[in-house]
């Protein structure tokens, strides 16, 4: 599939010239093949073409995955926007240093460490996947925020944080993970104070889409529970007593973002060393998100912002049943 979309070759065989890469990722995509562009007259004493990057050597705590991924997206990022999307999601927040910040099911701590620089603030990141709490915590302390931006491990079955001791709660590619979504959201409303903000970005379930979805189980696997709608968590919101002031389809904006990134890792020199690198893992990588663009393009995936502030105390549910 890569080697289709000439991503793995700085020119074919016959060094026929190539169409720009959003051209070729788009029809690739779509499915069709590309008119052969007319090759320009041959000149004089053509200089030598650019050497292919060195290849990429891995730091002791790397993997080829782990490379692929942050040359996409960035470090410590596994999906679109980086640093300017998380700056972007906790702007409502209007965050300044005296106020504690949760960032849920923080992944390797991308944003944690972002809005902990942008704001001089202490971030606590949490995450349920071992390995990448263990990557965040050595890329926080390389980038000297091991305190300031602390990711922690969490066990999602026994989760209890102190009552009312954020200021401001962010979940980002989070909650549609786990299908106890009403009690972690009651129990992240119990962690704010009063007047406390809460914003999730998350995958929803479009409305006339059927939970099981064959495109929406290739775009998040079989073992995703069913994803909510945007009526669903609207419902949540609103039954934990907060005051919901944005629903935002952001479907568009993030489908671009994720297509802007797959183009630019092929235009840096430390994109183009990785891709010749770990063919495989990064075949992987675009391959995952081949699937969730497909679903989106569709229809039946979409990405929604949800902005809320606490106003009362909710019930918090005991149970995860």
């Amino acid at each position: 599939m890569l080697k289709a979309m000439g991503l793995l070759k700085r020119k074919p065989p016959n060094r026929a010239p190539k169409a720009p890469f959003k051209q070729r990722f788009l029809a690739w995509w779509e499915g069709v093949e590309l008119p052969p562009v007319e090759a320009a007259p041959p000149r004089a004493h053509e200089p030598e073409s650019e050497p292919p990057p060195p290849p990429i050597r891995l730091e002791p705590w790397e993997n080829a995955s782990i490379r692929v991924r942050h040359a996409i997206w960035g470090e410590g990022f596994r999906g679109p926007g980086g640093v300017p999307f998380a700056l972007e999601l906790v702007k409502p927040f209007a965050i300044n240093n005296s106020m504690s910040v949760l960032d849920f099911g923080c992944g390797a701590g991308g944003s944690a460490r972002a809005i902990a620089k942008e704001f001089d603030v202490w971030i606590t990141g949490i995450e349920r996947e071992r390995d990448q709490v263990e990557l965040g915590k050595l890329l926080s302390t390389k980038a000297g925020l091991e305190r300031r931006a602390e990711i922690i491990a969490y066990d999602p079955e026994n989760f209890v944080a102190r009552s009312g001791g954020f200021d401001c709660i962010l979940s980002v590619d989070t909650m549609f993970r786990f299908e106890a979504r009403e009690v972690i959201l009651a129990r992240l409303e119990n962690c704010l104070k009063t007047r406390g903000q809460l914003t999730v970005c998350d995958y929803v379930r479009a409305g006339d889409a059927v939970p099981d979805d064959p495109l929406l189980i290739a775009a998040l696997g079989a073992q995703t529970p069913p994803l909510w709608t945007k009526s669903e968590y609207e419902k949540r919101f609103t039954d934990l007593k907060f005051d919901l002031r944005v629903s935002e389809d952001i479907t568009d904006k993030f489908r671009l973002m994720a297509l802007i990134a797959l183009d630019q890792v092929t235009k840096v020199p430390e994109g183009k060393a990785v891709i010749r690198t770990f063919p495989d893992a990064f075949m992987a990588e675009v391959s995952d998100w081949e699937r969730k663009l497909s679903a989106i393009e569709t229809g039946v995936l979409k990405i929604f912002r949800f902005y809320g502030i606490k106003m009362g105390t909710a019930t918090l549910m005991s149970n995860w049943s």
